[in-house]
């Protein structure tokens, strides 16, 4: 009976924290109005630039992945079933997507093909030409490592791909990926000390109600939580507000661009559908939203509830 009614009284406790947070929420209707324009604000601001980086990311692997082709020379003089178990161990390999082989005389016909003036090869045969395989990896990030094996394979004679331009290709990712963080971060920080001031209102407005309450035996943390669960609220309903913001625009754009692509026939930049990346955003938004809610009451209501 007695752990019973401890339960019942944490649970009815808990009851009056949510029921304060809401009633809160409804009676400051005015600062809840800031609080929750702030947080949709920086939300939005930080969903731009955060769609402009997706996209972005995006396209730039798009074009790693297309660009980032090893081709691996064969001494000219190899043996063709020496050749044979070269291509088979290739294509074997668990890291290769894909290894099309081209013989000396599809090299001959496609350097024929690529030269202005093909009779600069009068008096040449296909045999002054090595044969090659073209690859490319599941995993970009391999192919430095994949190359390297390579090249230790006997009858090869040369390993090319476009390692420097994955090099500086690999360091804007990175330079996006950190100034994503920074902006977050800057957003988090500017969000947060804003509906800390609100909050801070709030209390103020309310200091002889917390006075009374202090002064009957409530402890700071009764006292607090309601203005917490006030801060998860205008967070939670600020980030989906914003999330469908988002997506409208996103959508808008989407269509614009594919109208475009069918209009010129063909398409600079790719976008992400946003079913595939929808859901990660909204529990991006959310994760911020109710942070920022929450940082904010706790910073206000531990400097400011001096009672």
């Amino acid at each position: 009976m007695f752990k019973r009614g401890i339960i019942q009284m944490k649970l009815r406790t808990i009851k009056y924290m949510v029921r304060e947070g809401f009633s809160n929420t409804y009676k400051n209707l005015l600062m809840t109005l800031a609080s929750l324009t702030m947080v949709i604000s920086s939300l939005l601001i930080f969903g731009v630039f955060l769609m402009v980086t997706v996209i972005l990311s995006f396209n730039l692997r798009q074009m790693e992945k297309q660009i980032a082709e090893i081709v691996i020379w064969l001494e000219k003089d190899i043996a063709p079933l020496e050749a044979d178990d070269i291509e088979l161990r290739l294509k074997n390999d668990v890291r290769v997507l894909e290894c099309n082989r081209i013989t000396k005389e599809q090299a001959f016909a496609e350097l024929n093909e690529a030269l202005e003036d093909p009779s600069l090869l009068e008096g040449y045969t296909p045999e002054f030409l090595s044969e090659s395989f073209r690859l490319r990896l599941k995993d970009v990030n391999q192919i430095a490592e994949f190359a390297d094996e390579a090249a230790d394979i006997t009858g090869v004679e040369d390993i090319d791909f476009p390692k420097d331009f994955l090099e500086r290709l690999a360091l804007i990712l990175k330079w996006i990926n950190a100034g994503s963080m920074f902006i977050l971060a800057l957003l988090l920080i500017i969000s947060v000390s804003i509906i800390s001031n609100t909050i801070k209102l709030t209390v103020y407005a309310r200091r002889k109600e917390i006075g009374i309450m202090k002064y009957i035996g409530a402890n700071d943390w009764f006292i607090r939580w309601p203005f917490i669960i006030e801060g998860i609220i205008i967070g939670l309903v600020g980030s989906v507000i914003s999330f469908v913001i988002t997506s409208y625009l996103y959508n808008a754009l989407e269509s614009y661009v594919s109208s475009e692509a069918v209009v010129s026939g063909m398409s600079l930049i790719r976008m992400v559908p946003l079913k595939d990346i929808g859901g990660q955003i909204l529990f991006v938004y959310i994760i911020i939203g109710v942070v920022m809610g929450v940082v904010g009451s706790i910073i206000s209501v531990r400097k400011h509830l001096n009672v």
